[in-house]
């Protein structure tokens, strides 16, 4: 399994075989194969383009007033309602 942790992997060994494993050991095992930890991506990386129209877009509208931003509703907000109970 691609997701799981050096703990997770030195847990599975210790429970299958009985041998007990640190999770550094397992970490450098890996290693020596060429399996290394990343941290997922969280987001698609911007190209050039991408960050050349979010910067022309930027300028457009970087004199609007209250007013004007009053009638744009941006589609990644979110509604909340908290509501407490007495």
């Amino acid at each position: 399994n691609r997701r799981s942790t050096a703990s997770d992997l030195s847990r599975q060994l210790s429970s299958a075989t009985g041998t007990t494993v640190s999770r550094q050991t397992v970490y450098r095992r890996l290693g020596h194969i060429g399996l290394y930890a990343r941290r997922p991506v969280r987001c698609v990386p911007l190209t050039a383009t991408h960050c050349r129209l979010r910067l022309a877009w930027s300028r457009e509208h970087a004199l609007w007033t209250p007013q004007q931003w009053s009638c744009v509703m941006f589609s990644d907000e979110s509604r909340f309602s908290l509501q407490f109970a007495v």
